[in-house]
């Protein structure tokens, strides 16, 4: 402790001699926090694990016993991840290496040079490829149990006890089936085997090879209970092909899409057309598509039209599938396109029937919700409801009542369970009927053991689904007071598991049959914990929120405020105090905006490169800075104007602390949060310095261009997305003008520092180069930080990073400090 003090108060002193020294005494002294993460735990309950997490390290895995929490096992020091196995094993891989542990008798193993490592969680043992190779498979007692050389690519398993590999003979290849003691072969083939996968019931292996003769690529289905082999027809020639493959109701039938890639070519031009519904296209290339169905009861295949329709995605039904056009219409002011004319299509009949155009509730594109069975569809067609559609017949239901979202399909098809920010809701499927189950009124709902499938890897379809026979884990949070409590519910009965906290709750892990439960929760002023409930049992605390290096944060201050804007609109801010604080003294303060913050306010904080946005909130409050965490919302007004407006009423109401001198407060932001600071720069007289990072300068130039990060026209950011204009420039020109920076850059009126990532595709840097420039022709203030290989975001560990995180502390340091023996500032 005394240590820490020691380097607090060579950190925080007047005296910083040199960049060098203060970099690296600043680094020194945020290595010493840390978190937990990320727990798992042991099929029997008896073991958990949490990750302690460094700002920029996670190497050291903690292990608990749940049954003598006061006994420590000791830790292992390897980051990667982390998986129990039965039998009281303990596997741990990452960064080229590999350790085993029984827990029961403290014997250890350690693995170099491994490529990956396979816990098999059901059977107890868990497997080795090293770099050579060579894949050893072992028992939780370390014997080895198979020793297998020239193992090609990665062995594919279930991480439970299925594993299979595939490998090179001197004319030939061999595909394994590891479940045993001794290997078994499934397949001798003279073609190259290009990729093996496992679907995911566990009932094919599906492999790719390339036929000798004809270079063609072949499919072949292994069923893992039979041994029998299906050969498909071969299709494709090109080696860019990829294939890939939908299970259908667990093995029913396989839906397979193969997917030809064509990237855009170097030429003499380039043509661009006014009625291109797939600009996305001149940055990804076009791909075409050809779709087969194939079904295991007859070994049959056929190939599904795509001449009229050239998508088309499977919803767990082998009769029935979508098709539509994935770009009729787009008009770019969503940023992926409602789809449009949606037809079922009908395999047997080979005959089209018009679903509707769909559009996104809970998201911005079209979802569509599929039943385990294949009988029903859930979309909708305005974006505020939902319709229920069955697929024989072909009717159709809608659920009228608003604000429903993320439904989910009970497995034997009879209900729909939604989420709402009022309650949790059911619709049985046969008599229409929808009733909210009272079981959190008022409170946003969140079902957390849904088990969720992707059926699309690009649009949102999904199979989501929830086991009835089993009870229901519910999160409840309650928005106003930011509270969260959870919650079991089976047949009309429920119980609470944790009650209403006003903590964090950053990870919730449980087992299959929700007897075991653990939590890790914290707080502004409270580091991480880890609890542990059993079945009817009260809660323990199994790693305390007790630590060495950060005893100081137990006297962190936070207010939480509240204002209104000119629309009328209630929002919060968070204020926090410096370390330390004293009553008596007048501190500067930084105000930090993006959007809606005061979400954080139960959040733990910890010094380091692995915040956001260049806000080191605990650095600044050891450094004795306010911070300020203002919400931002837009308005009828635009988004500069609304959030110079949501500033000023936060400043208004911290204004009468009179610990925070008004005359000492600079504004931050990121991204949109760097175009507000960058309008409100341009509007405001409050401010004694300013930080702006990746943001627009000008909303008109960026209106009209190419987003090649979210490849297409930008129009959608300003009329439907994130600055929320909600009407066309052309409609509406005044209201762009009125909120663009660059219009106004002459007003700016206190130093600004600028950055961007030369790399950034999402705010082209030539934004802030733009900005620059303008200030420059005005004999602004104004410094610039370009990085040749940074991104929109700068990555936690860069060197980029860690020089922005010490020029940032530098600024505020220089102009609401007075600490003026800054050189690169002083140049200016």
């Amino acid at each position: 402790m005394k240590r820490i003090i020691w380097l607090l108060l060579l950190l925080f002193s007047s005296s910083w001699y040199s960049a060098q020294s203060t970099k690296d005494t600043l680094q020194s002294w945020i290595s010493g926090f840390s978190r937990l993460v990320n727990p798992i735990s042991s099929d029997d309950g008896r073991w958990v694990a949490v990750r302690k997490r460094y700002d920029l390290t996670q190497d050291t895995l903690l292990v608990v016993d749940t049954q003598k929490p006061d006994v420590p096992i000791g830790t292992i020091a390897l980051g990667g991840e982390a998986t129990f196995i039965k039998g009281d094993g303990l596997l741990v891989f990452g960064q080229g290496k590999a350790k085993f542990q029984n827990l029961k008798t403290g014997e250890k193993k350690n693995y170099n040079q491994v490529k990956i490592a396979y816990p098999l969680t059901v059977t107890g043992k868990y497997a080795i490829l090293d770099k050579e190779t060579n894949l050893s498979v072992y028992n939780t007692d370390n014997e080895r149990l198979q020793y297998i050389t020239g193992v090609q690519e990665f062995p594919v398993t279930d991480n439970k006890k299925k594993l299979y590999v595939f490998k090179q003979n001197a004319d030939h290849y061999e595909i394994l089936d590891l479940l045993g003691n001794e290997s078994k072969v499934l397949r001798t083939t003279l073609n190259t085997i290009k990729k093996v996968e496992l679907s995911l019931s566990g009932k094919y292996i599906i492999v790719q090879e390339i036929e000798k003769e004809s270079n063609k690529s072949l499919i072949v289905l292994i069923n893992t209970l039979s041994g029998k082999t299906d050969s498909l027809p071969t299709v494709s020639t090109e080696k860019n092909d990829y294939y890939r493959f939908t299970e259908i109701q667990e093995g029913k039938a396989l839906f397979i899409s193969l997917h030809s890639p064509e990237k855009p070519q170097n030429k003499l031009v380039d043509i661009w057309y006014g009625n291109d519904e797939n600009l996305k296209t001149k940055k990804t290339g076009v791909t075409k598509n050809r779709y087969w169905l194939w079904q295991s009861n007859n070994n049959k295949i056929q190939e599904l039209p795509t001449d009229t329709y050239p998508v088309i995605s499977a919803i767990n039904s082998d009769r029935y599938f979508l098709a539509f056009h994935p770009t009729k219409g787009h008009d770019y002011l969503n940023y992926e396109p409602q789809l449009k004319d949606v037809q079922i299509y009908d395999v047997q009949s080979n005959s089209y029937r018009r679903l509707d155009d769909l559009k996104g509730i809970t998201y911005g594109s079209s979802e569509i919700f599929c039943s385990y069975n294949g009988k029903y569809l859930l979309g909708s067609e305005d974006g505020k409801r939902w319709s229920l559609f069955e697929l024989e017949p072909m009717t159709k239901s809608v659920i009228s009542q608003p604000n429903l979202q993320n439904p989910v399909f009970t497995m034997d098809g009879r209900y729909i369970f939604f989420e709402s920010s009022n309650d949790l809701w059911r619709y049985e499927i046969k008599t229409k009927k929808l009733t909210a189950l009272k079981i959190a009124t008022g409170k946003q709902t969140k079902i957390i053991n849904r088990k969720i499938l992707k059926i699309s890897e690009k649009w949102n379809f999904s199979l989501q689904t929830i086991d009835l026979n089993r009870p229901l884990l519910i999160q409840a949070l309650d928005q106003p007071s930011t509270t969260t409590s959870y919650l079991t519910w089976k047949r009309g009965k429920q119980k609470e598991t944790v009650s209403s906290t006003e903590n964090y709750v950053r990870n919730f892990t449980y087992d299959d049959e929700l007897t075991h439960f653990y939590v890790l929760e914290e707080n502004f002023n409270k580091p991480p914990t880890l609890s542990f409930i059993g079945d009817g049992e009260q809660k323990r605390i199994l790693i305390p929120a007790a630590s060495e290096t950060d005893k100081s944060s137990k006297t962190l201050k936070q207010d939480i405020i509240h204002y209104t804007t000119k629309d009328g609109l209630a929002l919060k801010g968070l204020l926090y105090y410096p370390v330390n604080f004293n009553p008596a003294k007048k501190y500067p303060m930084i105000v930090h905006i993006y959007q809606i913050q005061n979400r954080m306010s139960n959040q733990y904080i910890t010094p380091g490169y692995h915040n956001r946005d260049e806000l080191d909130i605990r650095t600044l409050l050891e450094k004795g800075y306010f911070v300020l965490l203002p919400d931002t919302v837009v308005g009828d007004l635009g988004p500069g104007l609304s959030a110079l407006d949501c500033v000023h009423k936060a400043l208004d109401a911290v204004s009468t602390n009179p610990g925070i001198d008004m005359h000492k407060v600079g504004l931050i932001g990121h991204s949109f949060g760097g175009y507000e600071t960058n309008f409100i720069a341009t509007h405001s007289d409050r401010f004694a310095a300013y930080i702006s990072g990746a943001g627009l300068s000008d909303i008109i130039r960026s209106y009209f261009s190419y987003n090649y990060h979210f490849p297409g026209p930008y129009f959608w950011q300003y009329e439907t997305g994130q600055y929320r204009m909600n009407i066309s420039f052309l409609e509406n020109k005044e209201l762009y003008f009125s909120n663009n920076p660059i219009f106004n850059m002459e007003k700016v009126n206190a130093p600004i520092l600028l950055w961007t990532g030369q790399q950034d595709e999402n705010v082209p840097w030539d934004q802030t180069m733009e900005f620059f420039m303008g200030l420059r022709r005005h004999n602004k203030k104004v410094v610039a930080l370009f990085y040749p290989n940074g991104r929109h975001a700068l990555g936690a560990g860069s060197e980029e990073k860690k020089d922005l995180h010490q020029k940032v502390l530098e600024w505020w340091d220089y102009f609401l400090k007075d600490k003026k023996n800054v050189p690169w500032i002083n140049n200016q």
